[in-house]
């Protein structure tokens, strides 16, 4: 009886959020929780959750059996802690002398300029303002008074209003039979916590109850609340440039205290990159510590010329790969000084002993390699000869120049051994070796080889000997037609 007397039904498919007042706040919620209605379980209302809001208290369940109830008609509440299979409990005493209102339209009033119908559940001053336009309410009219017949203890007759003693039962004038007074658990209804959280909720609601929260009005030197009407509207928009003004002024005065210590920041960054790489040389190979120290330097945008670059630093892997290739284009200035050509593993090792622990790895290397030409000057390009060995190369150790000068040099000085045409482009005879082979291929050479010679029924041994191809055009060989 106390749930259809005092409750007001709600929509649970609407967030609680949205059913609160202008100034209604939510403070805590709590789900698992039944309803006894009375002193009896309300069947349809034993697994809810319950929400304490400054002036209402909610129960959402499903469609049809959620409610809230008016903080404003609790009169006394107890609590019981449970014992054994009973489940911790708080009874809530409801005013019986004050019912709410079931007219709905008792709970709103119409704007005399829009037309919106407001809500007036909340505190004062937000209730005599048009939540749609933000112009306030008209005052209505005064209704002339009536006099209140003093407070009695009995009852008075619904037909002709005479007051009767509690203990009749019908009229004592008209005989007329007189209403049932309510018992006790009529104005009583329970909240069973059935999943804890019962000491939690209940101080927050012994809170509101004392200070009468739903009560509480919100100072604010503007009548209309924020967010209500144009005014609302303009006043948001004036707060937000404001917020936005003060974080602009903010940034700025940190913006001008970095770049008076930047100055002080870049020299103490190659202070600091000094003494790594004076540290670095003392030793073989570089310490974990100074790799970590130049990673952060270059994440601070205090990049050393002699800080390896790691992909930490670099936003995407292109952008890493075009630094490695820069890099590995002054490492390259260093190890093939006075040279052209040079194999593939000794710029590697090279490039790791310059790098110290942050070490590249050859699949890592191999992806360098083609960024390579357009970071140097001049162009190194990577190359690989027939024996497998892969170089890097000056435009002058190409396949075509190389070609064109070695059978310049054999034509002008005849036959030569793969060791002096190796002393001659000062290479190593294995780079030399693999050079000529590439030219043969092409026919622009060819081999006398004395290993394949037959003299007396003996193979006759010796070095090879290459010749160019063009001192033999127009010989006529045994067998050729």
């Amino acid at each position: 009886m106390a749930l259809k007397r005092y409750t007001k039904a709600i929509d649970s498919t609407i967030p609680v959020p949205a059913l609160l007042y202008a100034d209604e706040r939510l403070f805590t919620s709590q789900f698992g929780v039944g309803i006894y209605d009375g002193q009896y379980k309300a069947m349809n209302h034993q697994s809810g959750t319950i929400h304490v809001s400054s002036h209402r208290l909610f129960f959402t369940d499903n469609q049809t059996n959620s409610f809230a109830l008016d903080l404003s008609l609790i009169t006394q509440t107890e609590y019981y802690a449970g014992l054994f299979t009973s489940s911790p409990k708080v009874t809530l005493h409801l005013d019986s002398e004050t019912p709410p209102s079931d007219n709905d339209e008792a709970d709103s009033w119409v704007c005399h300029v829009c037309g919106q119908r407001n809500r007036r559940g909340a505190t004062l001053s937000v209730s005599r303002v048009c939540t749609l336009c933000g112009v306030q309410r008209q005052s209505e009219p005064s209704k002339p008074s009536t006099p209140v017949p003093p407070e009695t203890d009995g009852f008075a007759c619904p037909a002709c209003t005479f007051i009767n003693d509690r203990s009749r039962s019908s009229c004592e004038i008209c005989t007329t039979e007189l209403p049932i007074p309510l018992a006790p658990e009529a104005s009583l209804i329970k909240l069973s916590f059935r999943k804890g959280g019962d000491k939690a909720l209940y101080s927050v609601l012994k809170a509101c109850l004392k200070t009468k929260a739903w009560e509480t009005e919100t100072h604010i030197n503007d009548p209309l609340p924020s967010g209500s009407g144009i005014s609302g509207i303009m006043q948001t928009v004036e707060s937000s440039n404001q917020g936005l003004e003060s974080n602009m002024k903010d940034a700025l005065h940190d913006l001008e205290a970095l770049m008076l210590k930047a100055k002080d920041m870049v020299k103490l960054a190659a202070d600091l990159n000094e003494r790594l790489t004076a540290s670095s040389a003392n030793n073989s190979s570089e310490p974990e510590e100074a790799t970590f120290i130049r990673s952060s330097l270059s994440q601070l945008g205090l990049q050393m010329d002699n800080a390896p670059v790691t992909l930490d630093m670099m936003r995407d892997e292109r952008e890493w790969m075009n630094q490695l290739a820069r890099e590995l284009a002054l490492v390259l200035q260093t190890v093939m000084k006075g040279r052209g050509i040079i194999a593939l593993d000794e710029v590697w090792g090279g490039w790791n002993r310059a790098r110290g622990v942050a070490l590249i790895p050859p699949s890592t290397f191999l992806q360098v390699l083609p960024n390579l030409p357009q970071v140097t000057v001049p162009t190194i390009q990577s190359r690989r000869l027939p024996s497998g060995l892969t170089v890097l190369h000056t435009p002058p150790y190409s396949h075509v120049a190389f070609s064109a000068r070695l059978s310049g040099y054999l034509t002008l000085n005849g036959p030569k051994t793969t060791a002096d045409i190796a002393k001659e482009e000062e290479i190593t005879i294995a780079l030399a070796e693999g050079m000529v082979d590439a030219v043969e291929q092409d026919g622009q050479v060819c081999r006398d080889d004395p290993t394949c010679a037959i003299k007396e029924g003996q193979i006759v041994g010796g070095v090879i000997q290459w010749w160019p191809c063009a001192l033999f055009n127009g010989y006529i060989y045994d067998g050729q037609q």
